[in-house]
């Protein structure tokens, strides 16, 4: 007689879940991510409602326990949490963890029987505050549009009128993304953060009929430094998402 468990794929592989995330209950694959995590010393951050640790260690991995470096502002609040962490491919990760017990010095969690991974397109993208917006050069002119979304790789611009505006496969440039921040550690100034790129490719024009938007998708490639910035800030939003995933829950 064939076992539930044999016939769910999960139990062998990576299934999509919802949200964007796959997930797996394959024991071997656990195992293994929990040892790469030890092993490389790879940094984790516990996460529960109203807190968020900074990057601590898994000190010992096995089938009967995980043992984590706990942190010095560990509240002590929750038995309850998830563990998330980057994984050799730089995606997100994370798993759902039960307190078993605690020292002054380590957290003693159950081993996880679910391993979760957000997915993606090659170049993440993030929604964006209001207010955010993108200056550019186009046929000479300046131009000035509202942002919804970014990565490291382009943009979505949109505008209630097409006048003037570019064309699909035309070239703009002297791009400036400003977005509403007060991260001065991400190089916000007066409450502003500022990204430049020199110029960008126009590869969609859409109507949004429901919002009554013209949308523009812009395809750049910045200058390393500025794709680094670009990333540490999509990294701290994708976080700041996390949050607010966990504290909705």
């Amino acid at each position: 007689m064939t076992s539930a468990k044999s016939n769910d794929p999960a139990s062998f592989s990576w299934v999509a879940h919802h949200a964007g995330y796959d997930y797996t209950r394959s024991g071997h694959i656990i195992s293994n991510t929990l040892n790469w995590l030890l092993e490389k010393r790879i940094f984790v951050n516990l996460l529960h409602k109203g807190y968020q640790s900074g990057g601590t260690i898994i000190i010992e991995a096995n089938h009967e326990k995980i043992v984590v470096d706990k942190p010095k502002d560990w509240p002590a609040t929750h038995t309850a949490f998830r563990v998330i962490f980057r994984n050799p491919a730089k995606l997100w990760s994370h798993f759902n963890a039960e307190l078993k017990s605690s020292s002054a010095n380590s957290l003693v969690l159950k081993p996880p029987e679910e391993l979760f991974i957000l997915q993606r397109r090659q170049h993440y993208r993030i929604s964006l505050p209001e207010g955010s917006m993108a200056t550019f050069l186009y046929n000479q002119k300046k131009c000035k549009l509202n942002m919804q979304d970014l990565s490291a790789g382009g943009m979505l611009l949109c505008t209630k009128t097409l006048k003037d505006m570019p064309q699909q496969h035309h070239t703009i440039k002297n791009i400036i993304i400003t977005i509403p921040s007060d991260d001065v550690a991400a190089g916000a100034e007066n409450g502003i953060l500022r990204f430049k790129i020199k110029e960008g490719e126009i590869v969609r024009a859409f109507a949004n009929s429901k919002f009554r938007l013209f949308c523009l998708g812009v395809r750049f490639s910045p200058g390393r430094p500025e794709e680094e910035r670009i990333m540490k800030y999509i990294r701290q939003r994708e976080l700041a998402q996390l949050r607010k995933g966990i504290q909705e829950h």
